[in-house]
């Protein structure tokens, strides 16, 4: 070490050079925190900069329900997910029984009702009714489908079952009131009242009723 350096050395001042080395000169020391915030305290607002601006609050228009008559449930699971599927309405076993009833259409056709029929313009058979009968109707109006309904005798009674008619099957009653078939579901039919296939209408009566056997 020369004497220049022990000298330099010596009094904390860095020394140019180390063995005869040239020493790069040493970077500035960064400023004391005290001195920080002193600086940033003076320092001009056009060096400072604006301060921006605090972003304006997003609102947003809450749940303001639903119209009148609707209800919505809430964190339930979808009612495909959980919902069983509705009970078919089974088809009435034929029994042993005799019937008595026929049907009458408006051109004078008759058909007895006697264990399951199966009405319709060229009915085919239907894997629900394995032992009934295919019955065709002559519909001028063709209003009637090609297998149009079912007509079952069981359980004392006449039971019509709609095969997914185009033009539906409604049960009249005596007093002329119509009640509507659901498809695939068996309706009873009172006697001495009358099945609409689609507009072919059929009197429901007891056979012998108007003299004849």
């Amino acid at each position: 070490m020369s004497a220049d350096d022990a000298a330099a050395r010596a009094g904390g001042a860095q020394p140019d050079t180390w063995n005869g080395v040239p020493v790069p000169p040493r970077p500035p020391l960064p400023p004391l925190p005290d001195e920080q915030a002193a600086a940033s305290t003076t320092r001009p607002d056009s060096e400072q900069g604006e301060k921006p601006e605090a972003s304006e609050a997003v609102t947003r228009p809450g749940f303001i329900g639903l119209p009148p008559g609707m209800q919505a449930d809430i964190d339930t699971i979808p009612a495909s997910a959980g919902t069983p599927a509705p009970d078919v309405a089974p088809v009435p076993a034929p029994d042993d029984s005799t019937s008595d009833c026929e049907l009458e259409f408006e051109d004078g056709t008759r058909i007895a009702v006697d264990g399951s029929i199966l009405i319709g313009r060229d009915p085919n058979a239907q894997s629900t009714f394995p032992d009934a009968q295919s019955i065709a109707v002559v519909d001028v109006s063709r209003s009637m489908s090609k297998t149009h309904a079912a007509v079952q005798w069981s359980r004392g009674a006449v039971w019509v079952t709609d095969l997914n008619s185009t033009n539906g099957t409604r049960i009249i009653d005596a007093s002329g009131r119509e009640t509507a078939c659901v498809p695939g579901v068996p309706t009873p039919a009172p006697r001495d009242g009358g099945i609409l296939f689609g507009r072919a209408l059929a009197s429901l009566r007891a056979r012998g009723s108007d003299g004849t056997g």
